[in-house]
Protein backbone atom coordinates (compact mmCIF):
# COMPACT_ATOMS: atom_id res chain seq x y z
CA UNK A 1 0.00 0.00 0.00
CA UNK A 2 0.83 3.63 -0.66
CA UNK A 3 0.64 5.41 2.81
CA UNK A 4 0.38 8.72 3.72
CA UNK A 5 1.16 9.85 7.61
CA UNK A 6 -0.29 13.31 8.83
CA UNK A 7 1.53 14.11 12.01
CA UNK A 8 1.95 18.14 13.52
CA UNK A 9 5.57 16.85 14.60
CA UNK A 10 8.06 13.98 13.74
CA UNK A 11 11.16 13.17 15.24
CA UNK A 12 14.14 14.05 16.07
CA UNK A 13 11.16 17.20 16.09
CA UNK A 14 9.21 15.90 19.15
CA UNK A 15 7.66 17.24 22.41
CA UNK A 16 6.59 13.69 23.99
CA UNK A 17 5.70 10.13 23.13
CA UNK A 18 2.86 10.87 20.11
CA UNK A 19 5.54 11.92 17.61
CA UNK A 20 8.21 8.87 18.81
CA UNK A 21 5.07 6.54 18.18
CA UNK A 22 3.99 8.16 15.13
CA UNK A 23 7.80 7.82 13.87
CA UNK A 24 8.21 3.90 14.90
CA UNK A 25 5.16 3.23 13.48
CA UNK A 26 6.08 4.47 10.10
CA UNK A 27 9.43 2.61 10.03
CA UNK A 28 7.49 -0.65 10.89
CA UNK A 29 5.05 -0.02 8.02
CA UNK A 30 8.05 0.86 5.64
CA UNK A 31 9.68 -2.88 6.91
CA UNK A 32 6.27 -4.67 5.87
CA UNK A 33 6.78 -3.40 2.46
CA UNK A 34 4.97 -0.59 2.56
CA UNK A 35 5.52 2.73 0.28
CA UNK A 36 5.28 4.94 3.16
CA UNK A 37 5.32 9.10 2.93
CA UNK A 38 4.81 11.34 5.60
CA UNK A 39 3.98 15.12 5.75
CA UNK A 40 4.24 16.76 8.83
CA UNK A 41 5.92 20.67 9.81
CA UNK A 42 9.01 22.06 9.62
CA UNK A 43 11.21 21.06 12.12
CA UNK A 44 11.73 23.95 15.07
CA UNK A 45 15.39 23.37 14.88
CA UNK A 46 17.41 21.56 12.37
CA UNK A 47 16.80 18.32 11.17
CA UNK A 48 18.54 16.10 8.68
CA UNK A 49 17.08 15.42 5.03
CA UNK A 50 15.04 12.30 4.65
CA UNK A 51 13.87 11.28 1.39
CA UNK A 52 10.27 9.90 2.45
CA UNK A 53 9.61 12.76 5.22
CA UNK A 54 8.14 16.37 3.83
CA UNK A 55 8.82 18.69 6.36
CA UNK A 56 6.29 21.38 4.64
CA UNK A 57 3.41 22.14 6.57
CA UNK A 58 3.18 25.20 9.05
CA UNK A 59 2.94 24.79 12.85
CA UNK A 60 1.30 26.94 15.41
CA UNK A 61 2.80 26.14 18.94
CA UNK A 62 0.45 26.62 20.88
CA UNK A 63 2.36 24.76 23.65
CA UNK A 64 4.36 28.06 24.15
CA UNK A 65 3.68 29.14 27.23
CA UNK A 66 4.94 32.93 26.57
CA UNK A 67 3.42 33.42 23.29
CA UNK A 68 0.10 31.55 23.13
CA UNK A 69 -0.75 32.08 26.97
CA UNK A 70 0.53 35.04 28.12
CA UNK A 71 -0.74 36.74 24.91
CA UNK A 72 -4.06 39.12 24.44
CA UNK A 73 -7.35 37.41 24.33
CA UNK A 74 -7.81 38.15 20.62
CA UNK A 75 -4.47 36.76 19.72
CA UNK A 76 -4.85 33.74 21.83
CA UNK A 77 -8.26 32.75 20.18
CA UNK A 78 -6.56 33.68 16.42
CA UNK A 79 -4.13 31.28 17.61
CA UNK A 80 -5.97 28.70 18.60
CA UNK A 81 -8.01 28.88 15.69
CA UNK A 82 -5.07 27.76 13.17
CA UNK A 83 -4.19 25.41 15.36
CA UNK A 84 -7.13 23.18 16.26
CA UNK A 85 -9.82 24.33 13.42
CA UNK A 86 -8.31 25.88 9.81
CA UNK A 87 -4.99 26.22 8.23
CA UNK A 88 -5.31 27.37 5.00
CA UNK A 89 -1.81 27.09 3.89
CA UNK A 90 -1.66 23.39 5.98
CA UNK A 91 -5.09 22.71 3.30
CA UNK A 92 -2.59 23.09 0.46
CA UNK A 93 0.21 21.46 1.35
CA UNK A 94 -1.90 18.36 2.02
CA UNK A 95 -3.91 18.23 -1.45
CA UNK A 96 -0.54 18.96 -2.83
CA UNK A 97 0.85 15.42 -1.24
CA UNK A 98 -2.37 13.76 -2.45
CA UNK A 99 -1.95 14.66 -5.69
CA UNK A 100 1.72 14.06 -6.17
CA UNK A 101 1.51 11.01 -3.78
CA UNK A 102 -1.86 9.37 -4.68
CA UNK A 103 -1.61 7.60 -1.35
CA UNK A 104 -3.96 4.33 -0.84
CA UNK A 105 -4.81 5.31 2.74
CA UNK A 106 -3.92 8.22 5.60
CA UNK A 107 -2.94 7.30 8.42
CA UNK A 108 -3.50 10.27 10.80
CA UNK A 109 -1.66 11.11 14.00
CA UNK A 110 -1.41 14.11 15.80
CA UNK A 111 -3.34 17.12 14.35
CA UNK A 112 -2.82 19.87 17.17
CA UNK A 113 -1.08 22.52 15.89
CA UNK A 114 -1.94 22.33 11.72
CA UNK A 115 -5.35 23.26 11.88
CA UNK A 116 -6.45 19.25 12.31
CA UNK A 117 -10.67 19.89 11.79
CA UNK A 118 -9.95 21.82 8.22
CA UNK A 119 -7.49 18.82 7.29
CA UNK A 120 -9.46 16.04 8.28
CA UNK A 121 -12.13 17.88 6.38
CA UNK A 122 -10.96 18.19 3.15
CA UNK A 123 -9.73 14.21 3.89
CA UNK A 124 -13.94 13.65 4.06
CA UNK A 125 -14.49 15.92 1.27
CA UNK A 126 -12.36 13.85 -1.20
CA UNK A 127 -13.40 10.78 0.41
CA UNK A 128 -9.81 9.63 1.30
CA UNK A 129 -9.56 6.93 3.30
CA UNK A 130 -8.08 7.15 6.33
CA UNK A 131 -6.57 5.51 10.11
CA UNK A 132 -6.58 7.64 13.15
CA UNK A 133 -3.86 6.63 15.82
CA UNK A 134 -5.48 8.45 18.71
CA UNK A 135 -2.89 8.99 21.61
CA UNK A 136 -4.64 11.64 22.93
CA UNK A 137 -8.03 13.20 23.20
CA UNK A 138 -7.11 15.04 19.75
CA UNK A 139 -11.01 14.93 18.80
CA UNK A 140 -12.45 16.71 21.90
CA UNK A 141 -9.54 19.50 21.46
CA UNK A 142 -10.31 19.89 18.29
CA UNK A 143 -13.84 21.02 19.07
CA UNK A 144 -13.07 23.17 21.87
CA UNK A 145 -13.14 26.65 21.44
CA UNK A 146 -11.24 28.76 24.89
CA UNK A 147 -11.10 25.40 26.02
CA UNK A 148 -14.26 24.08 26.22
CA UNK A 149 -16.16 21.60 23.62
CA UNK A 150 -17.98 23.50 21.29
CA UNK A 151 -21.49 21.80 21.05
CA UNK A 152 -22.22 22.16 17.07
CA UNK A 153 -18.18 21.60 16.21
CA UNK A 154 -19.04 18.21 18.43
CA UNK A 155 -21.98 17.64 16.75
CA UNK A 156 -20.66 18.32 12.88
CA UNK A 157 -17.35 16.31 13.25
CA UNK A 158 -19.28 13.05 14.93
CA UNK A 159 -21.81 13.48 12.22
CA UNK A 160 -19.77 13.85 9.44
CA UNK A 161 -16.43 12.06 9.92
CA UNK A 162 -16.93 8.50 9.43
CA UNK A 163 -13.51 5.96 9.50
CA UNK A 164 -11.02 4.19 11.20
CA UNK A 165 -10.05 5.17 15.07
CA UNK A 166 -7.33 3.41 17.37
CA UNK A 167 -7.68 4.70 20.41
CA UNK A 168 -4.75 3.40 22.57
CA UNK A 169 -6.90 2.29 25.76
CA UNK A 170 -11.07 2.02 26.82
CA UNK A 171 -10.48 4.92 28.86
CA UNK A 172 -9.30 7.41 26.61
CA UNK A 173 -12.40 6.01 23.94
CA UNK A 174 -14.71 6.56 27.02
CA UNK A 175 -13.50 9.93 27.80
CA UNK A 176 -13.55 11.46 23.95
CA UNK A 177 -17.14 9.77 23.67
CA UNK A 178 -18.59 10.73 26.98
CA UNK A 179 -17.32 14.25 25.85
CA UNK A 180 -19.28 14.45 23.00
CA UNK A 181 -17.40 13.66 19.52
CA UNK A 182 -18.24 10.39 19.02
CA UNK A 183 -16.28 8.48 16.99
CA UNK A 184 -18.24 6.78 14.01
CA UNK A 185 -17.05 4.25 11.95
CA UNK A 186 -14.99 1.17 12.89
CA UNK A 187 -13.35 1.70 16.13
CA UNK A 188 -10.54 -0.95 17.84
CA UNK A 189 -8.45 -0.37 21.15
CA UNK A 190 -4.78 -1.16 20.51
CA UNK A 191 -2.21 -0.63 22.90
CA UNK A 192 1.01 1.42 22.55
CA UNK A 193 3.83 -0.28 22.10
CA UNK A 194 8.02 -1.03 22.35
CA UNK A 195 10.61 -1.63 19.76
CA UNK A 196 14.29 -3.23 19.69
CA UNK A 197 15.77 -6.15 20.34
CA UNK A 198 15.40 -8.32 23.36
CA UNK A 199 17.46 -7.05 25.87
CA UNK A 200 19.16 -9.28 28.37
CA UNK A 201 17.78 -10.54 31.11
CA UNK A 202 17.91 -8.51 34.32
CA UNK A 203 20.07 -9.67 36.88
CA UNK A 204 20.22 -7.41 39.75
CA UNK A 205 16.75 -7.03 41.68
CA UNK A 206 16.46 -5.56 44.72
CA UNK A 207 17.91 -7.68 47.76
CA UNK A 208 17.40 -5.65 50.41
CA UNK A 209 20.56 -3.01 50.27
CA UNK A 210 19.68 -0.40 47.84
CA UNK A 211 16.46 0.13 46.37
CA UNK A 212 17.03 1.85 42.95
CA UNK A 213 14.15 3.49 42.11
CA UNK A 214 13.84 6.04 38.49
CA UNK A 215 10.77 8.23 37.03
CA UNK A 216 11.02 9.74 33.82
CA UNK A 217 8.60 12.88 31.46
CA UNK A 218 9.78 14.32 28.41
CA UNK A 219 8.77 17.52 30.04
CA UNK A 220 8.91 18.05 33.79
CA UNK A 221 6.23 21.03 35.00
CA UNK A 222 3.04 21.40 36.88
CA UNK A 223 1.27 21.46 33.22
CA UNK A 224 1.99 18.64 32.02
CA UNK A 225 0.87 16.42 35.46
CA UNK A 226 2.69 13.67 35.40
CA UNK A 227 3.22 13.37 39.28
CA UNK A 228 7.08 14.05 39.51
CA UNK A 229 5.93 16.05 42.53
CA UNK A 230 4.15 13.09 43.90
CA UNK A 231 7.40 11.27 43.70
CA UNK A 232 9.46 13.08 45.70
CA UNK A 233 6.84 13.80 48.02
CA UNK A 234 6.84 10.12 48.29
CA UNK A 235 10.25 9.96 48.59
CA UNK A 236 10.29 12.52 51.41
CA UNK A 237 7.58 10.66 53.95
CA UNK A 238 10.05 7.41 53.37
CA UNK A 239 12.94 9.43 54.72
CA UNK A 240 10.54 10.57 57.33
CA UNK A 241 9.97 6.78 58.39
CA UNK A 242 13.56 5.64 58.74
CA UNK A 243 14.25 3.90 55.22
CA UNK A 244 17.51 5.46 53.80
CA UNK A 245 18.18 2.43 51.61
CA UNK A 246 16.94 3.99 48.26
CA UNK A 247 17.58 6.64 45.88
CA UNK A 248 15.32 8.43 43.10
CA UNK A 249 16.98 9.51 40.06
CA UNK A 250 14.31 11.78 37.80
CA UNK A 251 15.26 11.58 34.03
CA UNK A 252 13.51 14.38 31.62
CA UNK A 253 13.86 18.43 30.96
CA UNK A 254 12.83 20.41 33.48
CA UNK A 255 11.36 23.65 32.73
CA UNK A 256 9.72 24.52 36.01
CA UNK A 257 11.98 25.82 38.63
CA UNK A 258 9.18 24.38 41.31
CA UNK A 259 10.92 21.33 40.99
CA UNK A 260 14.59 21.56 42.10
CA UNK A 261 12.87 23.86 44.79
CA UNK A 262 10.24 21.34 46.21
CA UNK A 263 13.64 18.60 45.93
CA UNK A 264 15.92 21.53 48.42
CA UNK A 265 13.07 22.05 50.39
CA UNK A 266 12.79 18.62 51.76
CA UNK A 267 16.02 18.43 52.04
CA UNK A 268 15.95 15.30 49.52
CA UNK A 269 18.84 16.21 47.69
CA UNK A 270 21.06 13.69 49.20
CA UNK A 271 18.58 11.07 47.41
CA UNK A 272 16.57 12.69 44.52
CA UNK A 273 18.44 13.68 41.52
CA UNK A 274 17.17 15.55 38.32
CA UNK A 275 19.33 13.48 35.66
CA UNK A 276 18.22 15.50 32.73
CA UNK A 277 17.31 14.47 29.15
CA UNK A 278 18.84 11.34 27.47
CA UNK A 279 18.19 10.50 23.73
CA UNK A 280 15.53 8.01 23.81
CA UNK A 281 17.39 4.83 22.97
CA UNK A 282 19.88 5.41 26.45
CA UNK A 283 16.93 6.26 28.33
CA UNK A 284 15.55 2.57 27.66
CA UNK A 285 18.57 1.26 28.14
CA UNK A 286 18.75 2.78 31.72
CA UNK A 287 16.44 1.11 32.77
CA UNK A 288 17.86 -2.13 33.32
CA UNK A 289 19.68 -0.30 35.88
CA UNK A 290 17.18 0.44 38.36
CA UNK A 291 14.58 -2.18 40.10
CA UNK A 292 11.42 0.37 40.27
CA UNK A 293 9.69 3.02 38.09
CA UNK A 294 7.27 5.14 39.48
CA UNK A 295 4.78 6.64 37.25
CA UNK A 296 2.03 8.57 39.22
CA UNK A 297 0.69 10.23 36.18
CA UNK A 298 -2.64 12.08 35.28
CA UNK A 299 -5.76 10.41 35.89
CA UNK A 300 -6.77 11.10 31.86
CA UNK A 301 -3.11 9.62 31.13
CA UNK A 302 -4.29 7.84 27.63
CA UNK A 303 -1.25 5.70 27.71
CA UNK A 304 2.12 6.03 29.25
CA UNK A 305 4.88 4.34 27.03
CA UNK A 306 7.33 4.64 29.68
CA UNK A 307 6.62 2.17 31.75
CA UNK A 308 6.25 -0.45 29.59
CA UNK A 309 9.76 0.40 28.10
CA UNK A 310 10.98 -0.10 31.92
CA UNK A 311 8.90 -3.29 31.93
CA UNK A 312 10.82 -4.78 28.87
CA UNK A 313 13.89 -4.07 30.94
CA UNK A 314 13.03 -5.78 33.90
CA UNK A 315 12.32 -2.77 36.03
CA UNK A 316 8.82 -2.91 37.84
CA UNK A 317 6.49 0.10 36.98
CA UNK A 318 4.61 1.19 39.57
CA UNK A 319 1.67 3.37 38.07
CA UNK A 320 -1.01 5.21 39.42
CA UNK A 321 -4.53 2.90 39.07
CA UNK A 322 -6.51 5.45 36.89
CA UNK A 323 -4.25 5.76 34.04
CA UNK A 324 -4.54 4.16 30.87
CA UNK A 325 -1.84 1.75 30.89
CA UNK A 326 -3.25 0.65 34.26
CA UNK A 327 -6.41 -1.49 32.28
CA UNK A 328 -3.28 -3.47 30.15
CA UNK A 329 -1.18 -4.44 33.11
CA UNK A 330 -2.69 -6.70 36.36
CA UNK A 331 -1.03 -5.59 40.01
CA UNK A 332 1.33 -7.80 41.50
CA UNK A 333 1.49 -10.05 38.30
CA UNK A 334 3.36 -8.02 35.72
CA UNK A 335 3.26 -3.97 37.68
CA UNK A 336 2.40 -2.58 41.11
CA UNK A 337 -0.85 -0.30 41.06
CA UNK A 338 -1.28 2.54 43.85
CA UNK A 339 -3.53 5.02 44.11
CA UNK A 340 -3.10 8.64 43.06
CA UNK A 341 -1.55 10.04 46.36
CA UNK A 342 2.24 10.59 47.46
CA UNK A 343 1.03 8.67 50.95
CA UNK A 344 -0.26 5.27 48.44
CA UNK A 345 2.91 5.35 46.60
CA UNK A 346 5.31 5.62 49.52
CA UNK A 347 3.54 2.78 51.15
CA UNK A 348 4.21 0.90 48.33
CA UNK A 349 7.49 1.46 48.15
CA UNK A 350 7.84 0.61 52.06
CA UNK A 351 6.80 -2.96 51.08
CA UNK A 352 9.40 -3.41 48.32
CA UNK A 353 12.06 -1.78 51.34
CA UNK A 354 10.57 -4.07 53.75
CA UNK A 355 10.59 -7.29 51.76
CA UNK A 356 6.82 -8.43 51.75
CA UNK A 357 6.76 -7.23 48.00
CA UNK A 358 9.25 -9.16 46.27
CA UNK A 359 9.92 -7.58 42.38
CA UNK A 360 11.77 -10.69 41.22
CA UNK A 361 9.11 -12.30 39.70
CA UNK A 362 7.05 -9.52 38.76
CA UNK A 363 9.80 -8.08 37.12
CA UNK A 364 10.92 -11.37 34.96
CA UNK A 365 6.70 -11.51 33.84
CA UNK A 366 6.59 -7.87 33.06
CA UNK A 367 9.59 -8.61 31.13
CA UNK A 368 8.02 -11.69 29.16
CA UNK A 369 4.76 -9.30 28.60
CA UNK A 370 6.10 -6.82 27.31
CA UNK A 371 8.18 -8.31 24.66
CA UNK A 372 5.39 -10.93 24.34
CA UNK A 373 1.93 -8.80 23.91
CA UNK A 374 3.02 -5.29 23.25
CA UNK A 375 6.11 -5.22 21.01
CA UNK A 376 5.72 -3.76 18.09
CA UNK A 377 5.64 -6.63 15.94
CA UNK A 378 3.06 -7.90 17.71
CA UNK A 379 0.60 -4.50 17.46
CA UNK A 380 2.14 -3.18 13.73
CA UNK A 381 -0.25 -6.24 12.19
CA UNK A 382 -3.31 -4.89 13.46
CA UNK A 383 -3.11 -1.19 12.56
CA UNK A 384 -2.11 -2.49 8.99
CA UNK A 385 -5.03 -4.50 8.95
CA UNK A 386 -7.27 -1.42 9.48
CA UNK A 387 -4.97 0.63 6.93
CA UNK A 388 -5.69 -2.30 4.34
CA UNK A 389 -9.43 -1.78 5.00
CA UNK A 390 -9.67 1.47 4.96
CA UNK A 391 -7.85 1.62 1.81
CA UNK A 392 -10.82 -0.15 0.06
CA UNK A 393 -13.21 2.49 0.63
CA UNK A 394 -15.34 3.58 -2.08
CA UNK A 395 -14.77 6.92 -3.51
CA UNK A 396 -17.80 7.62 -5.07
CA UNK A 397 -19.11 11.11 -4.62
CA UNK A 398 -15.68 12.36 -3.84
CA UNK A 399 -15.10 17.01 -4.04
CA UNK A 400 -12.47 18.28 -6.11
CA UNK A 401 -9.30 19.47 -4.51
CA UNK A 402 -10.08 22.78 -6.03
CA UNK A 403 -13.23 23.22 -3.58
CA UNK A 404 -11.68 21.73 -0.55
CA UNK A 405 -8.87 24.69 -0.98
CA UNK A 406 -11.94 27.62 -1.54
CA UNK A 407 -13.77 25.67 1.66
CA UNK A 408 -10.17 25.74 3.53
CA UNK A 409 -9.94 29.71 2.87
CA UNK A 410 -13.63 30.57 3.47
CA UNK A 411 -13.23 28.60 7.02
CA UNK A 412 -10.55 30.56 7.69
CA UNK A 413 -11.61 33.64 6.98
CA UNK A 414 -15.13 33.52 8.40
CA UNK A 415 -13.34 32.27 11.50
CA UNK A 416 -10.81 35.08 12.04
CA UNK A 417 -14.25 37.58 11.67
CA UNK A 418 -16.50 36.06 14.25
CA UNK A 419 -13.34 35.91 16.80
CA UNK A 420 -12.94 39.25 15.65
CA UNK A 421 -16.59 40.60 16.14
CA UNK A 422 -16.94 38.57 19.08
CA UNK A 423 -14.12 39.64 20.88
CA UNK A 424 -13.99 43.38 19.87
CA UNK A 425 -17.78 44.14 19.73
Amino acid sequence: MKILVLSNLYPPDVIGGYELCCRQAADALRQRGHDVRVLTTAPRSPSPAEPQVRRTLRLTDVWSHYSFQKSAPITAHLTQSESHRVNAYNVHALLGELEEFQPDVVYVHMLIGIGGLALMACLHHLQVPWVWQLGDDVPVKLCQIAGRLNPTLAREFSRQLHGHFIPVSQQLLDAIETSGATLNGVVEVIPNWIVGPEPPPHADYFRGKHLRIAAAASIIDRQTDKGIDLAVEAAALLRDRGYDHFSLDIFGQVHDPYFPSLILNYGLNDRVTLKGSLPQDDLIAHYSEYDLFLFPTRPGEPFGVAPLEAAARGCVPLISQTCGIAEWLVHTIDCLKAPRTAAAFARTVSAVLDGSIDLEPIGRRASAVARREFHIDTIIPRIEDHLRRASRQSRAGAGTPEEAYRLALLAEKLSRVLIHESLCA
